[in-house]
C-alpha cells in the first residue's frame, strides 16, 4: 500500500523529532558518537532544520506574491537561515546561547508561516498547520530540556 503525500508529510514531520530525542539521550548520558557530543549534534541538527524551514517559508512567500507580507517573509526566510548559520559558527564556544537562538528561530518561522497562511486564508494541505504547531512546540520543548541538561 502506498502512502499519500499527506501521510508522508505527517510521517516525515514527526520522524524528524527522533534525532532531537537521540541527541538529548546522548546529552543526558554524557556520551559521544563519532567523537561528537550530543550537544554539538543537537545544535547542528537544529540549525539544519531551521534552515530547511526557512526554505519552506521562502516557498510560501513566493506562492503568495500578491500579498504585502510576501516581501517580509522572503526577507525573514533569509534572516532565519543566516541565524542558523551564525549559530553553527558560534556553537562551539556558546552552545547554550546557540540553543536559545535556535528555539527563538523555530518560534519565529512558525509564527511567520502561520501569519501568511491566515492572511491568505490557506488551509491546505489539511492538517499541515496543526502538525507544524505540534512540531514547533515539541522542538522548542526539547530545546528547553537541552538547556537544563
Amino acid at each position: 500500500m502506498t502512502n499519500t503525500p499527506k501521510q508522508t508529510m505527517l510521517q516525515l514531520g514527526y520522524v524528524g523529532l527522533v534525532p532531537y530525542v537521540f541527541c538529548l539521550i546522548l546529552m543526558i548520558a554524557d556520551l559521544q558518537v563519532f567523537q561528537l557530543t550530543g550537544e554539538k549534534m543537537f545544535v547542528a541538527y537544529s540549525a539544519v532544520i531551521l534552515s530547511f524551514l526557512s526554505g519552506v517559508l521562502w516557498g510560501n512567500a513566493i506562492d503568495h506574491f500578491s500579498n504585502k507580507l510576501s516581501r517580509s517573509a522572503l526577507l525573514l526566510s533569509n534572516l532565519f537561515a543566516l541565524i542558523a548559520w551564525g549559530v553553527l559558527l558560534q556553537s562551539e564556544s556558546q552552545s547554550k546561547y546557540a540553543i536559545i537562538m535556535l528555539a527563538f528561530g523555530f518560534i519565529a518561522v512558525w509564527f511567520s508561516e502561520k501569519t501568511i497562511r491566515q492572511v491568505e486564508h490557506e488551509e491546505s494541505p489539511k492538517g499541515y498547520q496543526t502538525m507544524r504547531g505540534r512540531l514547533t512546540f515539541g522542538v522548542v520543548a526539547m530545546h528547553g530540556i537541552a538547556l537544563i541538561v
